[in-house]
């Protein structure tokens, strides 16, 4: 037996190398979320009457129509203009990290010269990130990631229409103000413009670790993804004024996360997530997957477009 094939197949080597090469087809997408699904949760996903979250996730994930774009909110340059514009007039405060230089290309001049102290992202993705906590020249590692970043497709690994229309960039952009480089953040799980719980880490980096909370702050026994963390974390100061931010950026949409940053002076806005965890991120117990999906997202008789598209298309 070839044992690094059987590796291969057992760390799902095969799928990831079929989700490059298959067509952005809707019999593509389902085939390999399908897959996918039903390893992580131990049933088949069905599309009609979904009956967890991530089962309501993985519906809309396989059938969206391709010109539905996520890029206004989901694209880490653009997303900044639309929060502001949504939260124009609006009576609570939202702020957004200053944007020091964006770049489509890695030879843009920025990266060749001495940068300034900034925190530098990939725009159309996630995990790619590199904090420069004082002026210097970036490293050839890191001038080779950048330029691996924007190779990247999103799309083509995880399937999450959020990226397919997302045009590769590199954005610099201020350190939050806050007494660590990483302030707190707090993802908010909205419904129709409704918090229905909120998630909180720690650990990030060392041991990461995750509880989740009522939108009063109390304490879910629920676990979600990670293992929870011992003893509760006290409220956020500003809690009120983030439920009336998230529930702002929100009430377009019949399911976003909306993730946002406690700092030293005030609320910034971290990102709007339409597929936590891509759909695969596994509740214990499974029945508050069934209960959320019951609560919020299972369609009564008397609103037939419950799980309707919200989202307006932004191609011709």
């Amino acid at each position: 037996m070839n044992l690094p094939l059987l590796k291969f197949v057992r760390e799902g080597g095969i799928g990831k190398t079929l989700a490059k090469i298959l067509p952005d087809a809707p019999w593509a997408s389902y085939l390999l979320s399908y897959r996918v699904f039903q390893r992580t949760y131990g049933f088949r996903p069905r599309l009609n009457n979904p009956r967890t979250l991530n089962e309501w996730l993985f519906a809309r994930k396989v059938s969206l129509p391709k010109f539905i774009s996520f890029a206004p909110w989901v694209d880490k340059h653009l997303a900044k203009e639309s929060m502001e514009k949504a939260m124009n007039g609006a009576g609570v405060k939202c702020q957004v990290a200053k944007t020091l230089h964006y770049a489509t290309t890695a030879d843009d001049s920025f990266f060749e010269s001495v940068v300034p102290r900034c925190v530098i992202k990939g725009t159309h993705g996630s995990g790619m990130t590199i904090l420069v906590k004082e002026p210097r020249r970036l490293t050839g590692e890191e001038k080779s990631s950048i330029r691996h970043w924007l190779t990247m497709k999103y799309f083509r690994g995880s399937r999450e229409p959020s990226y397919r229309h997302l045009v590769a960039g590199v954005i610099a952009e201020e350190f939050l103000p806050c007494n660590d480089l990483v302030p707190e953040d707090y993802k908010f799980f909205c419904f129709r413009g409704k918090v229905a719980f909120i998630q909180h880490d720690t650990g990030r980096y060392v041991d990461h670790k995750r509880c989740l909370y009522s939108p009063d702050w109390k304490l879910l026994p629920v676990s979600f993804q990670y293992e929870t963390y011992a003893t509760a974390a006290p409220a956020p100061e500003g809690l009120a004024s983030m439920l009336a931010i998230a529930e702002k950026l929100s009430k377009e949409q019949n399911f976003v996360r909306v993730d946002l940053y406690q700092t030293d002076k005030g609320i910034y806005f971290g990102e709007l997530t339409f597929f936590p965890e891509a759909g695969l991120g596994a509740f214990n117990p499974l029945s508050f997957d069934a209960h959320i999906c019951k609560q919020w997202l299972q369609k009564p008789t008397s609103d037939k477009n419950l799980v309707a598209l919200t989202l307006t298309s932004s191609l011709p």
